[in-house]
């Protein structure tokens, strides 16, 4: 094969790889589809495509038709499905419908079979695994799991029981890939690992990538591996023969990071960036095991392959605004790989469509751009209405006069000279009444917020009150005549609603189904509107829901609705997540509050309280001012006795004092000598007497 040089604009590749460029791991992994086309699981290959996507209660599994774009069945579960996967029924002989399984991996651990015929969940392979299952693969009547520890489980489907289980070690493990006779399993979480599955035994590693792998195929007949991983620009090529380096055999490079990877029998790559762009490389497996064959070694070692062709789809409308391509997969029926089915709109109504990428000398196409309308609100256009709808909108033509008859102009001059004295006379009577005509409440109603007159408040609110019977006329006339002004009018209205429900419940079936997509389309050009949309919407589809089921093909015409509301919803588990943090800091905020202010209360409640002393001390009074409660107990006989004698000693010390001071005294005065001898006589006696005193005291007390 001639090898082409390619000469890639640096402008263009990082212009592409700026927009494309994530910020987490965990956002690719939102971004990227858990899906999976049925295969060789049926006769006609690749006709279905299992997807999953969120519900509003949890995961739903819809089945969609390949060709048709339409869905073919829809499971709906509380549990998550991290991953999906298509087989067989074991022990049927021929590949119909009727024995077609859907393997999905739940992240409690446990494995549901659902049989897109009978839409219902034939079997729940459970017990092995502890961790989600994040991928599984069918091989023959086995089915193999692998769980986010590592963990791969070979089931028996048939009996439902585990027939093997492999430990591998291998933690955050992604993808799984089983080989053809089931002997053999490669396992990929950052690293990549072949373990042998009847001798648990691992065989070879290679270094893998940065990231998680999440896809992981095999090329060249199993000789070769082909791995992506998340926010990995690059998708690597790995030698499977048992004397394999653990270096990639070719890193082929892309504009932005890889979301999916597909390979052909001969070779050939696909891979998908999250750009939208499609890169593809024609034959690459197989022209480098050819050159390792060669020993000539001089593309073995190259980094950075680029991709020989490149498919990009544009909008009609606006053809600098691309149309992102969501999967792509070679064809397994046809042309091989030169015809390939690429995925693009949305998940709600994805598009599918086959297209050639080989050129006239059998290589792939430089550069490939499609130009193709874009995805709108999904509502069918008028090319695709049913005979059923397309009488229903025979009945909402626009007036017109084309069948107006004339009529004699004297009688008919007559006739309004009799209607004009009578609506003069009408209206004079309303006018007396203070009652507004109908003609007051249109113009009223027309009135717009930036017009209206300040000194006419009165008049636009009673405009406002109008009762339901009027506003289904402005309703039905709005329709008829594809008035909007005329609509917002009604639209206004939403927040009353028994008015609401008594408009909706006036409003003739034919205008139903009209008014139903008026409001989608009101509801998608602003979705801000939803609080004053909503309500209308809701009463609409609850009270006329039996004439809505019989309307032919309702589903495809509410399916933008629902893409509208699913969207909504699917920040909804983020936003509960973040409400659940808020609540946890606002709890913990009240509990401070109660607690600072129950503290603050009960200092309050001890200040305004008396001060009681916790001990009090006191000291001993004398025996004059002591009261009949401090009076001390009696003193013992032996300390009264001792008291008693040293009171004693001490009266006549005193008396010794005295007279000795009267002998210092005497020789200045002879009279004071005498007055002084008397006094000490007198004390002499009082000591005396006190002294008997004290003694019959004592007695007493023995």
């Amino acid at each position: 094969m001639v090898k082409k040089t390619v000469h890639r604009r640096k402008s263009q590749g990082a212009h592409g790889s700026k927009k494309a460029t994530k910020t987490s791991i965990a956002a690719a992994e939102a971004e990227r589809w858990t899906c999976a086309f049925d295969g060789g699981a049926t006769s006609d290959a690749d006709s279905s495509l299992a997807l999953v996507r969120s519900g509003i209660n949890g995961h739903r599994l819809r089945i969609i038709d390949v060709h048709t774009g339409t869905q073919r069945s829809e499971h709906a579960g509380a549990a998550k499905i991290c991953s999906v996967a298509w087989g067989r029924q074991p022990g049927a002989a021929d590949k119909g419908s009727a024995h077609v399984l859907v393997a999905m991996g739940l992240q409690s651990g446990n494995v549901q079979l659902y049989s897109p015929a009978r839409n219902a969940v034939v079997k729940t392979l459970e017990g092995a695994h502890v961790d989600a299952v994040v991928a599984a693969e069918f091989r023959g009547g086995a089915l193999f799991s692998l769980d986010s520890s590592g963990v791969v489980v070979q089931w028996d489907v048939a009996s439902g029981s585990a027939q093997c289980q492999l430990k591998t070690g291998l933690t955050g493990a992604r993808a799984l890939l089983v080989t053809a006779d089931a002997q053999r399993v490669a396992v990929a979480s950052h690293r990549i690992e072949l373990w042998d599955v009847s001798r648990a035994e691992r065989l070879h590693s290679w270094p893998g990538h940065t990231a998680p792998v999440h896809t992981l195929l095999w090329a060249a007949d199993e000789a070769a591996l082909v791995s992506a991983a998340d926010t990995d620009r690059h998708v690597h090529v790995w030698d499977a023969t048992p004397d394999a380096e653990a270096r990639p055999r070719a890193v082929l490079a892309t504009d932005s990071p890889v979301s999916s990877v597909d390979v052909a029998a001969s070779g050939s790559v696909l891979a998908v960036g999250e750009d939208g762009v499609l890169y593809a490389w024609h034959q690459i497996a197989v022209a480098q095991r050819s050159t390792d064959s060669t020993a000539t070694g001089a593309r073995r070692n190259a980094i950075g392959y680029t991709a020989d062709g490149v498919v990009r789809v544009v909008s009609t409308a606006t053809p600098t605004q691309s149309l992102p391509i969501l999967r792509a997969r070679f064809s397994r029926v046809g042309s091989g790989e030169d015809s390939v089915l690429i995925v693009r709109g949305g998940a709600v109504k994805p598009l599918f469509e086959t297209l050639s990428l080989a050129g006239p000398d059998g290589q792939f196409e430089r550069e490939l751009v499609l130009n193709r309308e874009p995805q709108g609100n999904l509502l069918l256009t008028s090319s695709r209405q049913t005979d059923a709808e397309q009488q229903l909108a025979a009945q909402l033509q626009v007036y017109s006069e084309k069948g107006a008859s004339v009529t004699d102009p004297v009688a008919e001059g007559v006739r309004a000279s009799h209607r004009a004295g009578d609506d003069d006379a009408d209206e004079s009577a309303r006018a007396a009444q203070g009652v507004p005509t109908l003609a007051d409440r249109i113009k009223q109603l027309s009135v717009g917020a930036d017009t209206a007159d300040p000194a006419n408040g009165a008049a636009l609110a009673a405009g406002l009150r109008l009762t339901a019977g009027t506003l289904v006329r402005v309703l039905v006339q709005s329709l008829h005549t594809a008035d909007p002004e005329m609509l917002e009018t009604v639209l206004s209205n939403a927040a009353r609603p028994n008015i609401v429900r008594d408009t909706v419940l006036g409003l003739p079936t034919a205008y139903v189904l009209p008014f139903l997509q008026q409001l989608f389309e009101r509801f998608h050009a602003t979705p801000a509107r939803a609080t004053q949309l909503l309500p209308w919407i809701r009463c609409t589809l609850a009270l006329h829901a039996a004439y809505l089921t019989s309307i032919p093909s309702l589903v495809p015409q509410l399916a933008g609705f629902y893409q509208g509301i699913e969207a909504r919803l699917e920040t909804h588990g983020r936003l509960l997540r973040l409400s659940g943090r808020l609540e946890l800091a606002n709890t913990q905020i009240r509990a401070r509050c109660l607690y600072e202010k129950d503290h603050e209360r009960q200092a309050r409640a001890a200040m305004s309280l008396p001060m009681k002393p916790a001990a009090v001390y006191r000291e001993a009074d004398d025996s004059d001012d002591a009261g009949p409660a401090d009076t001390e107990p009696p003193t013992p006989v032996w300390q009264a006795e001792e008291s008693t004698d040293d009171e004693g000693g001490s009266g006549n010390d005193d008396d010794q004092w005295k007279e000795g001071s009267g002998d210092e005294e005497m020789g200045s005065s002879d009279s004071d000598s005498d007055s002084e001898n008397e006094s000490d006589s007198a004390s002499d006696s009082g000591s005396d007497s006190g002294s008997e005193s004290d003694d019959s005291d004592i007695n007493g007390l023995e």
